[in-house]
């Protein structure tokens, strides 16, 4: 619910630290509120994806403005991860170790960017974003299988197959230091989609279904509009895509 990203960063951390040091235990929860209500920030200004902005990576603005766009990917997740941990209960120990790892690996993320483009005179809100990480979050709030399945395996997925070109583009133009931070959020991120792979995984285990079908199934209902090509193979099937489901992701 925090609204100041600086406050979320190292509240992030502390939760973390509180929950690995044995602090924290998950004996009294209650439930979540339904809606994935997220403190509301008055910067960045969300438009929709069709309305942001085109600009050159070459331009010290365009070079901003995209790294701007990575800071705003890493603070929804961080808001992501948290949800996962406060909104899905009655799973095991390790499902919440994993997820408040990630949020602060998340925090970190954010705050390398956003430390990045405070020496390049701009800031997280300087320029729009836009709002579509957090709907899927609402419409997958109702099971955790099926939040699994479509916000790590889906949207945090794309950033497997872009990421290693904007690196390339980066140590091409000289912008070495951007090129080092999306390094280190790549290497995290594969392990990030990896956990939702394993949760995803557990969960149809455990309503004993298939879990290609079910991903395939669930692709279908909320997220044929969202496959794009092309796939970084290597780093999806490291993150725990089988053989099969790349096949059916590359026929859509």
């Amino acid at each position: 619910m925090l609204a100041n990203a600086a406050d979320k960063v190292n509240l992030s951390y502390e939760i973390r630290k509180l929950w690995a040091d044995g602090l924290l235990n998950i004996d009294n929860v209650t439930c979540a509120n339904e809606q994935c209500t997220i403190g509301a920030l008055q910067k960045p200004k969300l438009v929709p994806f069709n309305q942001l902005p085109k600009r050159s990576v070459k331009s010290k603005e365009g070079h901003a403005a995209l790294i701007h766009s990575f800071a705003h990917i890493e603070y929804n997740a961080i808001n992501i991860a948290w949800d996962a941990v406060y909104r899905f209960n009655n799973m095991p120990q390790e499902y919440y170790d994993d997820w408040s790892k990630i949020a602060a690996e998340e925090a970190y993320h954010f705050q390398l960017l956003r430390d990045y483009l405070l020496t390049l005179g701009y800031d997280y809100g300087s320029f729009v974003a836009h709002a579509g990480l957090w709907e899927m979050v609402e419409q997958t709030r109702y099971d955790v299988m099926v939040r699994m399945a479509l916000v790590p395996r889906v949207l945090e997925a794309r950033g497997l197959d872009v990421t290693p070109d904007i690196i390339q583009r980066f140590k091409h133009h000289k912008m070495d230091e951007a090129a080092n931070i999306l390094e280190i959020i790549y290497q995290d991120e594969i392990g990030h989609v990896g956990v939702g792979s394993k949760w995803f995984k557990v969960v149809c285990e455990q309503r004993e279904i298939d879990c290609h079908d079910t991903f395939a199934e669930l692709i279908e209902r909320y997220a044929a509009d969202k496959i794009r090509q092309p796939f970084n193979f290597d780093a999806r099937q490291q993150a725990g895509f089988s053989q099969s489901e790349m096949e059916y992701l590359t026929r859509l």
